[in-house]
């Protein structure tokens, strides 16, 4: 950036309070996520702005992304941490999602989803198999259709053959926690990062187990845990597995600005995001909550869900049927 743009960037952001918007409850893996972010990229910001969370909850993270593409100015001071998971359920067609997810400006995406399901002890389900094979059905706990969480109980339940009674509705994945401790329901979803930080004493406990990670791979802590690929036989099966699971792990965690943020906002904030993942700092407290950076680009995360766009009609009236019927 040139001097003067510089200045500019500095004079403008200089006083000034950005606030990031996420559409969960406190407590949960994307909350947790844009508060560790919000402790550090100011400093990377001409001017060193401060930087708030604003937790704007309701119908599983879209209340948020609606109002952040058609409600919020677009001058730079507004970024969104937006449930992926979304992305998809709007590509596909699906009433109420009044935003376009091209049009997003993304600047990138510290980690991903990394779905994994955990049980309770009472429920008796310690490993995917025995869950896959239970004859009876297991509730478990869901946010909203369309959100990364329900789509993977979809798919399990209606692709797999996973015996599952969806209990959707929950604010955040912090409820579903609490749901599952209380017996509520008998399991749930969450972000990898998320379980092994809140439900850590639970876990520490010996009440909770994690069955099943909805990963392409199998993450480095968890390498004998099994993941719905495993479960996939028919080509039907693995297709839609790879579409509702591994590809929307690459886009699940996205931060953005809205439509129209100035391109030089838009390049500092970039910058300031790509800066923010090296930052000392931010590395030893993301290495102390026990976390792990998984950095996607914001031109990766953009090639990403033009991608998603190509789909033919059939495929997304297909994925329309299965996820919001």
């Amino acid at each position: 950036m040139a001097a003067p743009e510089a200045a500019a960037e500095q004079s403008f952001f200089q006083g000034k309070v950005i606030r990031i918007t996420v559409g969960f409850s406190a407590g949960g893996g994307f909350d947790l996520w844009a508060r560790l972010i919000s402790r550090h990229i100011g400093r990377h910001i001409p001017g060193n702005p401060a930087v708030i969370v604003d937790n704007v909850t309701g119908a599983g993270g879209l209340l948020q992304v609606n109002q952040f593409y058609r409600g919020i100015k677009a001058d730079g001071l507004t970024i969104a941490h937006i449930n992926g998971g979304l992305i998809l359920a709007q590509m596909v067609g699906q009433p109420g999602y009044n935003f376009d997810s091209q049009k997003f400006i993304y600047i990138g995406a510290a980690n991903k989803e990394n779905d994994v399901f955990s049980f309770n002890k009472k429920s008796g389900i310690t490993s995917g198999e025995k869950w896959h094979s239970s004859p009876r059905p297991l509730k478990i706990g869901g946010l909203v259709p369309g959100n990364n969480l329900d789509n993977t109980d979809r798919l399990l339940k209606d692709i797999l053959g996973f015996p599952n009674v969806i209990v959707t509705g929950y604010k955040g994945s912090a409820d579903i926690r609490v749901a599952v401790e209380s017996g509520e329901v008998d399991g749930g979803p969450t972000s990898w990062d998320s379980f092994r930080t809140t439900w850590k004493k639970s876990v520490d406990a010996g009440e909770m187990t994690v069955v099943l990670q909805a990963t392409a791979k199998p993450l480095k802590e968890l390498p004998h845990v099994a993941r719905p690929i495993d479960f996939a036989k028919t080509e039907e099966q693995k297709k839609f597995t790879q579409l509702i699971v591994h590809d929307a792990n690459d886009y699940s965690r996205p931060f953005a600005l809205p439509p129209g943020t100035p391109r030089d906002r838009v390049e500092t904030l970039r910058k300031a995001f790509q800066d923010t993942v090296k930052d000392r700092e931010f590395l030893e407290e993301l290495d102390k909550m026990g976390l792990s950076l998984d950095y996607t680009r914001a031109e990766e995360m953009t090639a990403a869900i033009a991608n998603l766009a190509r789909l033919d009609q059939a495929t997304k009236g297909r994925l329309k049927t299965l996820l919001f019927r």
